[in-house]
């Protein structure tokens, strides 16, 4: 009979705090298996969850004998878009070692719209911050780790800050195959690489893709000439290769809104309460 492998640790977010980073690399520990697809989202989305409990086991067939076997999915933290997945996770794997990265929430947000314009997405940070919600519940990391806290124990959740990723990688990774009980002194070949970098740094916007379906804008287009085609796209293009502008009202709303949970978070974590500026200037 076939052996059943399941696995013993998931990466649970959040998105845009390096967990594709942090994935590959300890991924790279001869005794870590990851998944492949990363970004399973068995637990958060209905109908993947729906295909069933053997066909997630699957993804883990050739784990072999490696202690530690894992995935990561960024959604397992966006609550409440998706509030099912701490239940579903102890349904199914009560035992699992869970790891939580993060990181300033203001610029998580950010790079969250950045994300999204990206792929596809027209809408300006302003439009987005007013009409997605889980651009800035994905931030509040107190209020998600809560939903897991309720389920989990705290020494089966490792938290970890992106920022120290970025300037300690080595740290990092030893806290992380320590926590997933692999040894913890084994080097990787270069720690410090980033994954999931894009370098895309312009998208159409909602105007610009409605000018170009327009039969007769479209028509007018093959006598414009290309440089002022290009003056005009290039006015229109959303920008994405620098940080979104916050209106100064806004950003102060949010970061009222975030800071005390940051601080929680910060202070239950063992950070102090100034690692993030989260100052109303």
């Amino acid at each position: 009979m076939k052996k059943t492998v399941q696995p013993n640790f998931i990466v649970i977010g959040s998105m845009k705090s390096g967990t594709t980073t942090l994935c590959h690399l300890i991924g790279q520990h001869p005794d870590v298996f990851m998944s492949e697809p990363k970004e399973v989202e068995f637990f958060c989305k209905d109908e993947i969850y729906e295909k069933g409990w053997d066909w997630y086991m699957s993804l883990f067939d050739g784990a072999k004998n490696k202690p530690a076997i894992g995935e990561g999915s960024t959604s397992y933290t966006k609550a409440p878009l998706f509030p099912k997945v701490p239940e579903r996770i102890a349904r199914h794997l009560p035992d699992i070692r869970l790891i939580y990265i993060v990181r300033h929430p203001l610029e998580r947000i950010e790079s969250h719209w950045m994300h999204r314009v990206r792929h596809g997405d027209v809408r300006t940070f302003r439009k987005m911050l007013r009409e997605y919600p889980n651009l800035i519940d994905t931030s509040r990391y107190w209020s998600q780790i809560q939903l897991y806290r309720k389920y989990f124990r705290d020494d089966q959740i490792l938290v970890l800050f992106f920022e120290d990723l970025k300037k300690k990688p080595e740290m990092v990774l030893k806290q992380c195959f320590a926590f997933l009980n692999v040894n913890p002194g084994v080097r990787l070949a270069n720690p410090a690489e980033r994954r999931n970098v894009a370098p895309k740094t312009r998208a159409e916007s909602d105007l610009l893709k409605r000018m170009k379906e327009n039969p007769l804008l479209d028509a007018a287009g093959r006598i414009i000439p290309s440089s002022l085609k290009k003056y005009i796209k290039e006015k229109l293009e959303i920008r994405i290769d620098s940080r979104p502008v916050w209106e100064e009202a806004k950003r102060k709303l949010v970061i009222s809104d975030i800071s005390g949970e940051a601080r929680t978070f910060l202070s239950f974590y063992g950070k102090p309460a100034d690692f993030w500026d989260l100052s109303i200037k």
